[in-house]
């Protein structure tokens, strides 16, 4: 009888240690979860893709510096001040990074439709770009699909598609909640692309400039 007591003693202090340390392990797991909202109030953008790196260089403008009043000179250089509020093109910038200038913004913003038919792009990329322009409602995911797969896309088409789209994609949910049209899409097509034969950071400030223009 003592030895089945001793026995039910000990197995019950067991228990209550056991409950103890799990108590403990808790307390430590919401005090480490409290500490990194403190050390990281903001947290960490979810996304860190260009077309969320043009969406919020646009934005930062348009909450710093948005006047309509501006001349296109004025409004690039603008938005070059808007872009130290955002690290993340900050840190896409490449040391020998420069603006474009008021003629090369036309290209873009007034003569998209000349210069959308002259892109130096292939053929494969051409056919993704004038697919995307000829459907009026366009399956962005399922482009990106198919670009994801497509063996005759290098990687740089692949990546510079993969912005095209997935910026046009966050346009058309977040500025038109649905359907963009035709002129919209050539500018910001154009942009990119022009702005891709610089540098990626200069693609993403072309598209930003468009949307600034708006």
């Amino acid at each position: 009888m003592k030895k089945t007591t001793f026995i039910y003693l000990l197995g019950f202090n067991f228990f209550l240690l056991s409950c103890t340390l799990d108590d403990e392990n808790n307390n430590f797991t919401t005090i480490e979860n409290a500490q990194m909202k403190i050390n990281n109030p903001l947290g960490k953008p979810s996304r860190t893709d260009l077309a969320f790196i043009t969406q919020q260089l646009t934005n930062s403008y348009k909450a710093n510096f948005n006047d309509s009043n501006m001349s296109l000179y004025q409004k690039i250089h603008l938005l070059d001040s808007a872009a130290l509020y955002v690290p993340l093109f900050t840190a896409l910038k490449p040391a020998n990074f420069t603006l474009p200038d008021v003629t090369g913004s036309q290209l873009y913003l007034n003569n998209y439709n000349t210069v959308y038919n002259t892109l130096n792009v292939s053929v494969k990329m051409k056919g993704y770009l004038d697919l995307i322009i000829q459907t009026e409602v366009v399956d962005y995911n399922s482009i990106l699909q198919n670009i994801e797969i497509d063996s005759l896309l290098t990687i740089n088409e692949k990546n510079r598609l993969q912005f095209i789209i997935t910026y046009l994609q966050d346009t058309a949910t977040i500025i038109y909640g649905g359907p963009i049209d035709e002129s919209w899409k050539r500018r910001n097509i154009v942009a990119a692309v022009k702005g891709f034969e610089i540098s990626s950071a200069n693609a993403v400030f072309n598209v930003a400039l468009v949307g600034v223009m708006q």
